[in-house]
């Protein structure tokens, strides 16, 4: 059964992520069902980027996101508020699929046609987000529909991380256009996909 806008989804939770690349650092205003709850912040002079999620609530970091070499391949290091360290990996460049252990869970996302990801958590979809295929003065825009008691703070930093690995130099232009995947993925975009009551 598809979902419709217009229906009540109770189970849903909408996360809007605007980016903006300034001369100071990037920044990200995140909203959580129309609430801006969280904020993010490129930290400046750093050779490798190091993004700072917060919410409203604190001024301690949430989650650290730091940028590891890996040519071409996307490598992260995620530092929880707690200081675990979780290592977000490239499983296949080509097929656009990453993954993240958390614990004993397992997340994987894909990418796919166009513009969406999909996060699954143990082989279960949690998420997904689509990228506006326009961006206007450096800054991309995502929205993530994600059930409601997923770990938020991680769905957003995979969000950032995917961002910032496609996406760091947009040259200052003031119109961008993002066409998305063309070519390989290795899972079809569910667009019937619904969280678990």
């Amino acid at each position: 059964m598809r979902i419709h806008w217009w229906q009540p989804l109770i189970n849903i939770m909408e996360i809007d992520i605007n980016q903006k690349e300034i001369s100071i650092g990037d920044k990200y205003q995140i909203f959580i069902d129309g609430s801006q709850t969280y904020s993010a912040t490129r930290q400046l002079f750093q050779l490798l980027p190091e993004i700072n999620l917060f919410s409203f609530e604190s001024e301690r970091p949430r989650m650290k996101i730091n940028k590891l070499f890996s040519w071409p391949n996307a490598k992260y290091n995620i530092t929880r508020w707690d200081n675990n360290i979780l290592e977000f990996r490239t499983k296949s460049f080509w097929k656009y699929q990453y993954q993240c252990q958390c614990g004993t869970d397992f997340y994987e996302i894909y990418g796919h046609l166009g513009r969406k990801f999909s996060i699954f958590k143990n082989d279960i979809q949690i998420a997904w987000w689509d990228k506006k295929a326009v961006s206007w003065f450096a800054g991309d825009n995502y929205k993530i529909i994600a059930e409601n008691n997923c770990d938020k703070d991680l769905v957003i930093s995979f969000c950032i991380i995917i961002d910032n690995f496609y996406n760091d130099n947009h040259d200052g232009n003031m119109v961008n256009f993002d066409f998305g995947n063309l070519g390989f993925n290795l899972k079809k975009f569910d667009h019937d996909w619904q969280p678990k009551s």
